[in-house]
């Protein structure tokens, strides 16, 4: 029943009796203050005002509500002294002379009366004893914080409502026919206010069974902010670290650059955001987008110390290769005089299918019988010609080789990276909200 219907139970006016005072005085004169009845029910209303902070490091949210109770007391019915008056109004003092219910919000952190001037309570009386005593209070209550999707989370807060003083036996605690209201204006910097919920149950203690009465609101997080100061900052470090595959693998130093501070702005940017977290020990999204987005750019610096390390090992071996025929050089000069073989002809066609089918032994460790049948003046023209043939080709392959790597690098990275993003925004961005919900 709402507080339109307990007014409609009023009689129609016929003529006015008594002033205010005096119908105080009648229907106060033999008041008691005991139960006026078994059970007396009572009805709840919350009007939420404003919500003004929700804390994860608190796991609280902090809002001004109305707060109101609704029961039936005949022994304060006036309408047989003045049928004309709607009702009568009084401040917090006269709630001290009447019997209450006592309802009371039992899992707050704190909670008190609005004082600006005055205690903001109102106690309205209805000319057939019904009675609505509404608070104006300041809570601060618990919510049920879960960062496992963090930031695109939905966070849940209580209020729970009971009769302190009256269990089941003496007081049924019920909610209104429409027991939450939100008031439209109500913003947040980081939290929409989607929904709420009621429920009632019984709840068990030593002294007996309470009625409990529960609002849960939903708050769904504005995650606009982490989108332009977190994921798209991770976006641009990653494609800058992806620049160093284009650069020539000859640039190391440019090459380490970009990717170092690609992975130091990324650790900062995560830093900032996790100093404003609480420590809990399960991992959030943020978590897996972040060690994600780290773990590419130090495979990409991976991936550039590979590279690396195989042209310094090809380097290597092209430089072994040069000793040896300088060997080969230096031990036919003694079978020629010097003049001839420091300034031989112009050089001669190579057979080249020739030179690579000769085995290396032969070409490192030639017998003194084999080198008196050449000319050595061609001979040592062609390993000159063979020479620069092997370290062209040597060359070519090493730089052919990072070339190569670069290339799939920069079509696996990024490819890898989207598929990614459909599996993470693809679940995370479907909505997991209880469907039954106001």
């Amino acid at each position: 029943m709402t507080f339109a219907q307990f007014s409609d139970m009023v009689p129609k006016c016929t003529k006015p009796r008594l002033t205010p005072a005096a119908i105080l005085d009648v229907i106060m004169a033999n008041y008691s203050r005991s139960l006026p009845g078994n059970p007396v029910g009572v009805q709840v209303e919350v009007t939420v005002q404003d919500v003004m902070e929700l804390s994860v490091l608190s796991n609280s949210f902090t809002a001004d509500i109305w707060f109101s109770s609704i029961w039936y007391d005949p022994r304060l019915a006036y309408s047989h002294l003045d049928d004309c008056r709607q009702n009568l109004s009084f401040d917090d003092r006269f709630e001290k002379l009447i019997w209450s219910p006592n309802v009371c919000i039992v899992n707050t952190k704190s909670a008190h009366v609005h004082k600006s001037p005055k205690p903001n309570v109102l106690l309205m009386l209805l000319p057939n004893g019904t009675i609505w005593l509404n608070y104006r209070i300041r809570v601060q209550s618990p919510c049920s914080m879960n960062l496992e999707r963090f930031p695109i989370d939905t966070q849940y807060c209580h209020l729970v409502f009971e009769s302190y003083s009256y269990n089941t036996a003496s007081v049924s605690v019920n909610w209104m026919d429409n027991p939450v209201t939100v008031l439209p204006e109500i913003s947040l910097a980081d939290f929409d206010l989607s929904r709420y919920r009621t429920s009632r149950h019984t709840e068990v203690y030593k002294a007996g069974e309470w009625y409990r009465l529960t609002v849960e609101l939903e708050f769904t997080r504005k995650y606009g902010f982490y989108i332009l100061q977190l994921y798209v900052p991770t976006y641009i470090s990653l494609f800058i670290s992806w620049i160093a595959f284009c650069i020539d693998t000859k640039a190391l130093p440019a090459r380490i650059v970009l990717g170092v501070n690609s992975l130091m702005s990324l650790t900062f940017q995560f830093g900032n955001i996790i100093r404003s977290l609480p420590p809990v020990s399960y991992v959030k999204a943020i978590d897996i987008w972040m060690c994600t987005c780290v773990g590419f750019i130090f495979a990409s610096l991976l991936e550039l110390a590979f590279v690396a390390y195989q042209d310094k090992k090809l380097i290597l071996k092209s430089g072994k290769s040069n000793a040896a025929i300088s060997t080969l050089v230096s031990y036919l000069k003694h079978f020629e005089p010097y003049h001839e073989v420091a300034s031989p002809p112009p050089p001669l066609a190579i057979d080249e299918k020739k030179m690579m089918s000769r085995t290396p032994s032969t070409v490192t460790n030639p017998s003194k019988s084999e080198l008196d049948g050449l000319d050595t003046t061609d001979l040592e023209e062609e390993i000159n010609e063979y020479r620069k043939l092997a370290y062209a080709r040597k060359k070519f392959r090493l730089l052919d080789f990072g070339a190569n790597v670069d290339r799939i690098s920069f079509i696996v990275f990024p490819l890898s990276f989207a598929i990614f993003n459909v599996v993470y925004w693809t679940y995370y961005l479907q909505d997991v909200r209880i469907p039954t919900w106001n």
